[in-house]
């Protein structure tokens, strides 16, 4: 459906226009990058859980192959940013990813997809897992592999994999779900599906973009002392 595909551009073209592009734009120092790197493990690998649920949860044949597509050509994706943290030191030796708590605006992301993978539609989790975040992962990887260049910063296969193979998973499975017109009800679902995804993902950018100045990770006192 072109009409969707088109609102999922125009979603994350809104998204292009946040604060965390431009102070990635801005970025002069590894430092710079340091706060929303050391969250991007999290949200990671949670997405990667999130596809193999949704491969294994699968009971229609029509969309399985599409799901174990998917699941099987990121499933090694959170390892291998895992070996480009160490490298460039944004994790210490011995320091475990576990131990950066992820802010909420992260948590929430990842909770809305398995969200979608235990509760709603096959029609939804292509929408959420593949239209919308995997076309804010190609635009997050093509805006941030250029600054990393720039920075001394050089990326391994998780960055240039991404880069190269969003931009398909994105459509990825467009075809399966049931075609509908933009302004019948099927239609205007799928418009608020799109929507309230983008939404979360805009949120968690904006999180990411004040990271390094003015919100922290909160330690597990902080948490405990929060409740």
């Amino acid at each position: 459906m072109k009409w969707l595909l088109n609102l999922g551009a125009e979603c994350r073209q809104n998204l292009l226009s946040g604060s965390f592009y431009r102070q990635l734009a801005a970025a002069e120092h590894p430092d710079d990058v340091r706060g929303w790197v050391r969250q991007m493990y999290s949200q990671s690998s949670d997405f990667n859980v999130a596809l193999a649920m949704r491969y294994t949860m699968c009971r229609d044949f029509r969309y399985q192959s599409c799901f174990a597509q998917h699941a099987t050509e990121e499933a090694d994706h959170a390892s291998l940013l895992l070996d480009w943290m160490y490298k460039h030191e944004f994790l210490q030796p011995g320091e475990k990813p576990t131990s950066i708590v992820p802010y909420l605006e992260t948590q929430l992301v990842s909770a809305y997809c398995f969200r979608s993978v235990l509760r709603e539609s096959y029609e939804h989790q292509i929408i959420a897992m593949n239209l919308i975040s995997e076309g804010v992962s190609y635009d997050f990887f093509s805006a941030v592999i250029p600054v990393f260049d720039r920075l001394g910063l050089k990326t391994n296969g998780y960055w240039v994999l991404h880069r190269e193979i969003d931009r398909d998973h994105l459509a990825l499975g467009m075809d399966l779900i049931p075609q509908c017109d933009e302004n019948s009800p099927q239609g205007q679902e799928y418009s608020r599906i799109a929507y309230e995804t983008s939404v979360l993902y805009d949120r968690m950018l904006n999180a990411w973009s004040i990271s390094n100045k003015k919100k922290k990770e909160p330690s597990l006192v902080e948490l405990v002392g929060a409740r």
